[in-house]
């Protein structure tokens, strides 16, 4: 029988998104297997492959809307997200969650 993994928080990080160059989350520890996002002050384009996204979205990039929440999956994701603002700048704040 497999066991469960035990979530507790590990770290509370932000970072602002302009519409000039598209830009990640620093230094997530090795330990996160999931985070809750949430993106404030205006919609963002987020690709998570590692992948810059365009402003226009012509890339496939998501469009994540302003007051937004999204739960993500593995620390191999999160790491590879980057974001752009399609217009006005934004804030994304990550909740991250350890696994134990």
């Amino acid at each position: 029988m497999q066991g469960h993994i035990v979530l507790s928080p590990s770290a509370n990080l932000g970072v602002t998104v302009s519409n000039t160059y598209a830009v990640s989350f620093p230094a997530i520890a090795n330990d996160v297997v999931s985070a809750v996002m949430n993106v404030e002050q205006a919609d963002v384009r987020m690709r998570f492959d590692g992948t810059d996204p365009t402003t226009s979205g012509v890339d496939g990039s998501t469009l994540m809307m302003k007051n937004g929440i999204w739960q993500v999956m593995g620390r191999d994701t999160i790491v590879k997200m980057r974001f752009i603002a399609p217009e006005d700048p934004a804030f994304i704040t990550l909740m991250c969650m350890k696994g134990e």
